[in-house]
C-alpha cells in the first residue's frame, strides 16, 4: 500500500514537471531574419526654421498704484491659475503663485517670469485688517501689467 502510494506521487511530480522543451514549431529552425537597416541621423539632418523661439518663459513687470483702496502693509500676489465661482468669487490655486511683494502705502513694483502659455494672471492684494483680499485678472498678453 505504501509503494503504490509513493508510486502515484512520484508519477504525479514525473508528469507535472513537463520536461521542457517549450513547443512551438517543429521546422527545424533556421537562420533568423536580420533586422532592416535604419539610417542614422546627424545634426547637419535638422531644419530649425531661424525665428523659432528656444525660451518658453515670458518676463513681466507689473507695477502697483492701490494707495487709494489700502492703507497700512499689504501684500500683492500673482497667480497662474484660479478658477471663478458661480458668485462671482475668484479662487487661487495657491500652488500657482509666482510671484509675491510687499506694498509700502500701496505701492510697489515687481519684474517676474512666467511660462508663455499663461493667458491671465490672477492679482489678490491682502491687508493685515481681516477683510478678504482685493483681486483683479489682468491680461498677460503686455508685458507691462498695472493694478
Amino acid at each position: 500500500m505504501k509503494n503504490s502510494i509513493l508510486f502515484i506521487t512520484t508519477l504525479g511530480m514525473v508528469t507535472a514537471c513537463g520536461g521542457g522543451g517549450g513547443g512551438g514549431d517543429s521546422s527545424g529552425g533556421g537562420t533568423p531574419t536580420p533586422a532592416p537597416v535604419v539610417a542614422e541621423r546627424t545634426m547637419e539632418d535638422l531644419s530649425i526654421p531661424d525665428e523659432l523661439d528656444y525660451n518658453p518663459v515670458e518676463a513681466y513687470t507689473l507695477s502697483v498704484d492701490a494707495s487709494a483702496e489700502v492703507s497700512g502693509r499689504a501684500l500683492v500676489s500673482i497667480y497662474t491659475e484660479f478658477a471663478s465661482q458661480s458668485t462671482g468669487e475668484v479662487v487661487p490655486v495657491y500652488d500657482s503663485r509666482i510671484a509675491s511683494l510687499s506694498l509700502q502705502s500701496g505701492k510697489g513694483s515687481i519684474d517676474f517670469s512666467s511660462a508663455e502659455h499663461v493667458n491671465e494672471f490672477l492679482l489678490e492684494i491682502w491687508t493685515h485688517d481681516g477683510n478678504p483680499p482685493l483681486q483683479k485678472i489682468v491680461s498677460a498678453g503686455n508685458e507691462n501689467l498695472v493694478w
